[in-house]
């Protein structure tokens, strides 16, 4: 899938963002290929799905911090308008504090994921990974895939802030496309190595393994990580359903 869905998406933006170097990335595309109406029709629509989709991610990171910190609905409330004030007054200060705000979130959670792994692969077993328990959900197992896939599109938004589009995707996507497929495995086939038990996978599990693994501060490094993930998930969602209506 990464290879036949992900990759050709990737070149594709990289291709068409340093053609069209303006913000709001396929928004832009669909209206030069198929006129104003159509276009603006499908802006409409990406900032809704957009819009909808970043919804989700404050009342999340609210419930993730009840399951630590137990809290009334009405605190949940207060932290999730709290987490959502705080990310658009970030991205009001402009797209430098921004990217320096997202690149702090992308490492405060990789980091964990990568010290599972790093600590995970002197009892790495693949052949795990390509053992079946019961029957499979073809349905649920292609959806999940490509939506673990599918953020290169989202790559194009910002091409109007960069000076030099085509060096800056071709270098991005020679860097991420790799990363995300291997973050994508690696875990997963530790977490499989450590316990290849489906029935045990619930919402939460790899902290457990996590602190099988390496103890209570690995534990609450994937905690901390979760929400920080969350909170990432949440700016870029935001930040594409600005861009969508930039055009």
């Amino acid at each position: 899938v990464p290879f036949v869905y992900s990759l050709p998406i990737a070149l594709i933006v990289a291709e068409l963002s340093t053609a069209f170097p303006e913000d709001g990335g396929y928004v832009v595309w669909v209206q030069q290929a198929c006129g104003r109406v159509v276009g603006s029709h499908h802006a409409y629509w990406v900032w809704v799905i957009y819009v909808v989709d970043a919804a989700i991610y404050p009342v999340l990171v609210a419930q993730y911090v009840d399951t630590m910190v137990p809290m009334s609905e009405f605190r949940r409330g207060i932290l999730s308008t709290a987490l959502v004030g705080m990310v658009t007054g970030i991205n009001l200060l402009g797209t430098d504090v921004m990217v320096k705000f997202n690149t702090l979130l992308a490492a405060v959670s990789l980091a964990p994921t990568v010290l599972f792994v790093a600590i995970g692969m002197p009892r790495l077993e693949p052949e795990r990974t390509l053992v079946a328990h019961g029957e499979l959900d073809s349905s649920l197992l292609v959806s999940w895939i490509l939506w673990l896939y599918c953020g290169f599109f989202s790559l194009g938004t910002l091409a109007g802030e960069l000076e030099q589009p085509r060096r800056t995707f071709l270098i991005s996507i020679g860097i991420l496309f790799p990363a995300v497929l291997l973050l994508n495995t690696l875990p997963l086939a530790v977490a499989l190595s450590l316990d290849d038990v489906p029935a045990h996978y619930s919402a939460g599990y790899f902290n457990v393994l996590a602190r099988r693994l390496a103890g209570r501060w690995l534990d609450y490094g994937f905690q901390l990580g979760a929400n920080v993930c969350l909170i990432g998930l949440y700016n870029a969602a935001a930040l594409t359903a600005e861009r969508s209506l930039a055009f």
